[in-house]
């Protein structure tokens, strides 16, 4: 039933629509809590407004030619146009039917010509910029132009069939997109693809078509992905053990007094150091301190890379304990911070014209990567296939090890759901392993012989 409030009206029955002069106040009064009504100006024929059970409300003219009824979208109240706007619209596309043109299928056309190319650039403006984060919109770009386009870019957006969805995903895992070239002096591109990226990919285009649809693109429910398969993912979950921690922490202070076998490590990670001339440079070398801080502050938050990377003196508040950041991947976040944090916090000294915690060699700017001291890091203290992230996971397993609740962990690393914690219920199951210890113990029991007396 629809309702206007602020001014008289007639009851609008189920099945009946409403007529009257569509203005700025009439149109806002309407709703709608059953289905899609409408409401048909007095003045213009045809002219009518839309209103949605969610609230949309939309401008649009109705026509008939040759026996048959079309119906031309004008645009949505306050977002697109006003209602005088939407009017004025409505009297020219009067005078193009009247000319004998069909503006509706004009549209159609114009929307049967558009790209794949031309719906990601679309994507990208309307969707990603105002609903995701600045990282998620880098990948987006990235699997745009490193993928989607050269792959299916030309192809029209009305006809991309599942197939060609299918024949992407086996192009990029195989690696049909994979490609390394250099971009500037001293820059490289590396495109990786492979299965996963597949996976990332093919979310990406669901998202774009399923807005195709909502943009009458395409017609309803017939988003090519749907019903495709993802390829397997085996989630890699590596935590440090109590040895390798204690070689990580030597290593932190050998990198931290400058004492590393610069030799050695150019051999472990063929990060080669050369000084002008092309000279290899020889003798110990170490880490910058805010480096190191800034793998210690991985080790004793949980946090991960990027909030700390981007950490502020803002943010940080000793004396609450409390690392309180505006953003994160799950939205604000407080992090709470442990003696050995507030030490390593304690020792920073802050930079001039530089808010961040951990500044980098840019003025203003933040260590920007932590690759390559990792790299070196991990080859003095001999440890395999870890990765930075991994350091959370490691955070993460000492506290479910020393039977911290499920709850309680996911609360510290800022999980907004039970089951992304539940990974980590293996590490604290030391009652399980005792009641299987004791059923071992009965079971072995009676199957050894007994002395009989």
């Amino acid at each position: 039933m629809m309702q206007q409030s602020g001014a008289p009206v007639t009851r609008c029955w189920r099945g009946a629509d409403m007529r009257g002069k569509l203005t700025k106040r009439s149109v806002e009064a309407l709703r709608s809590d059953v289905r899609d009504l409408f409401m048909w100006d007095t003045e213009i024929p045809g002219f009518g407004c839309k209103i949605t059970p969610k609230g949309s409300r939309i401008y649009l003219l109705q026509y008939g030619r040759r026996g048959r009824d079309y119906r031309v979208n004008i645009g949505r109240h306050g977002i697109d146009v006003t209602a005088e706007q939407a009017r004025l619209e409505a009297r020219r596309l009067r005078g193009v039917v009247a000319a004998g043109e069909n503006p509706a299928v004009e549209r159609m056309r114009e929307r049967s010509a558009l790209t794949v190319a031309d719906l990601g650039e679309r994507y990208m403006i309307e969707y990603a910029a105002a609903h995701k984060k600045p990282s998620a919109i880098a990948a987006d770009r990235r699997n745009l132009d490193n993928h989607v386009i050269p792959l299916i870019g030309h192809l029209m957006v009305g006809a991309v069939e599942r197939g060609d969805v299918a024949r992407l995903m086996r192009d990029i895992a195989t690696g049909k997109t994979k490609r390394d070239e250099r971009t500037k002096s001293r820059g490289r591109r590396i495109v990786r693809g492979g299965e996963i990226v597949a996976n990332r990919v093919q979310a990406l285009l669901s998202k774009m078509f399923e807005l195709a649809e909502e943009w009458k693109l395409r017609p309803d429910n017939s988003n090519p992905c749907r019903g495709l398969k993802h390829y397997a993912e085996n989630k890699v979950e590596r935590f440090l053990s109590s040895d390798e921690l204690a070689r990580l922490g030597a290593a932190l202070t050998v990198a931290e007094r400058g004492e590393l076998a610069l030799n050695e490590l150019d051999e472990a990670t063929g990060l080669a150091r050369k000084m002008r001339g092309g000279q290899r440079k020889i003798g110990p070398r170490g880490e910058k301190l805010h480096v190191i801080a800034a793998i210690r502050l991985l080790l004793f938050t949980g946090c991960r890379v990027g909030e700390i990377l981007g950490l502020k003196w803002s943010h940080v508040h000793l004396d609450r304990k409390l690392l309180l950041l505006p953003d994160s991947k799950t939205g604000a976040k407080a992090v709470y911070l442990s003696e050995h944090a507030i030490k390593v916090l304690a020792h920073i000294k802050p930079v001039p014209n530089n808010d961040h915690v951990l500044p980098g060699t840019l003025l203003g700017k933040p260590i920007l990567s932590l690759r390559k001291p990792w790299l070196r890091l991990c080859a003095a203290a001999k440890l395999k296939n870890v990765r930075l992230h991994d350091l959370r996971h490691s955070f993460a397993s000492v506290g479910a090890a020393g039977g911290l609740s499920l709850p309680i962990i996911g609360a510290l690393l800022g999980h907004r759901q039970p089951t992304t914690t539940a990974r980590y219920a293996h590490l604290a199951a030391s009652p399980l392993h005792e009641a299987v210890d004791a059923i071992g113990i009965r079971i072995l029991a009676a199957m050894t012989p007994q002395d009989r007396a």
